[in-house]
């Protein structure tokens, strides 16, 4: 991962801001701000394993799935006796 001087600055300042935010993760936090500051190569290649990347494929599927929860959705609500079905079995569920 290349980074200028000043990327890695604002990433240092934003992982020692997380280590006051969140201190429960506070370790881990100031072991990825020194890996920044000090600006070591080998070991920058763990951030990049923090940003995932989904296939076209896939981002194509999760937009069609959510699309036809969509539309049961807007369909149960339109019918008129909406006891038939419980809404749990049209709602998405997932995060």
């Amino acid at each position: 991962m290349e980074m200028t001087n000043a990327q890695r600055l604002i990433l240092s300042n934003q992982y020692k801001m997380m280590t006051m935010l969140d201190p429960t993760n506070a370790e881990r936090y100031r072991r990825l701000q020194t890996i920044i500051e000090r600006g070591y190569g080998l070991q920058m290649r763990e951030l990049d394993r923090e940003f995932g990347e989904l296939t076209e494929e896939t981002c194509r599927t999760i937009i069609d799935i959510m699309e036809m929860y969509h539309a049961l959705h807007v369909s149960w609500t339109n019918l008129k006796d909406t006891q038939a079905i419980d809404e749990r079995r049209v709602t998405f569920l997932g995060v």
